[in-house]
């Protein structure tokens, strides 16, 4: 069972300040210096949405429990050190953000799926360094990247700088063609809420209406929209033509929740990209009963 701790107590709507029945923005830590990078990158697109931040740190330390008059698990006090950073950062970085902790004592992928279903959003760090504490992180990104119900935001460690005055990168094509306008329409919504261009990727197997500029300017009229055809959808030539970006945008691959995985130009980026990207979900898929998704990552 998750150990929640409200830190923040509840506020009535103010203006600019979050919505009281939007959904959470999930981030997940482990104490790793990646994580918390994660978190601010969290916390700042949970107050651009209006939406509470939610932390979860997943312990499977704490499982085995030896019943309920028990003293706590020595471990306990490591798991409240990881979310009780967390939150400093995320307080640190969003002052007036509600925000939440979760100890989950589970492991991280199916935990971070079960938090994925009631939230809008998860947030993950990735070190991509090809040291040892990212062949423990590797597997949990890409597999809640994988199989979230919502879209996953992967937070890249620091590399340089940011990317100021450049466009939000949505790339078309690269998952099922039904695909595309969700990837189009998460990708516009970002340039709008952070007020910065959009640029579109078009892969020649683009189809619909998100490969129709006329469409484009029917559905988000204003938007400052730049469109490059790339000849093929290779991840080395995508990652090329988009960074540095302050967000890139691209279906999560084909599959139904319980077989979906990565494949090989997803598994690239997500270890070469330097910019976060956001893999958003295929539409055409089952809903899944909860014993169903800790299956689908076991």
């Amino acid at each position: 069972m998750p150990t929640s701790t409200p830190l923040v107590p509840s506020q009535r709507q103010t203006a600019g300040g979050p919505d009281p029945g939007a959904r959470e923005v999930v981030v997940g830590v482990d104490g790793s210096e990646c994580a918390l990078n994660a978190v601010r990158w969290a916390a700042a697109e949970a107050q651009r949405r209006g939406a509470p931040l939610r932390i979860v740190h997943a312990a499977p330390y704490l499982a085995h429990r030896r019943g309920s008059g028990a003293e706590p698990p020595p471990q306990l006090a490591r798991a409240r050190q990881i979310v009780g950073a967390a939150f400093t950062v995320a307080r640190h970085a969003e002052r007036d953000l509600p925000a939440t902790t979760d100890i989950v004592a589970d492991k991280p992928a199916p935990a971070l799926l079960r938090a994925a279903a009631a939230g809008q959003l998860v947030v993950l760090g990735s070190a991509t360094t090809g040291a040892v504490d990212e062949m423990v992180l590797a597997p949990v990104v890409l597999r809640v990247a994988a199989r979230s119900p919502q879209p996953v935001v992967v937070v890249p460690r620091r590399r340089g700088g940011s990317a100021p005055g450049r466009p939000v990168v949505a790339v078309l094509g690269i998952g099922d063609p039904d695909d595309d306008a969700a990837v189009a329409e998460f990708a516009a919504s970002a340039a709008e809420r952070t007020g910065t261009p959009l640029s579109l990727l078009l892969t020649p197997s683009v189809d619909g209406w998100a490969g129709d500029p006329a469409e484009w300017d029917r559905r988000f009229p204003g938007t400052d929209v730049e469109r490059t055809e790339l000849p093929s959808a290779g991840a080395r030539r995508i990652l090329e033509a988009a960074c540095p970006a302050p967000l890139l945008v691209f279906s999560a691959g084909h599959g139904d929740l319980l077989h979906r995985g990565l494949d090989g130009p997803h598994r690239w980026l997500l270890r070469h990209c330097t910019s976060p990207m956001a893999l958003v979900p295929p539409v055409h898929r089952p809903e899944l009963e909860p014993h169903e998704e800790i299956v689908a990552v076991g």
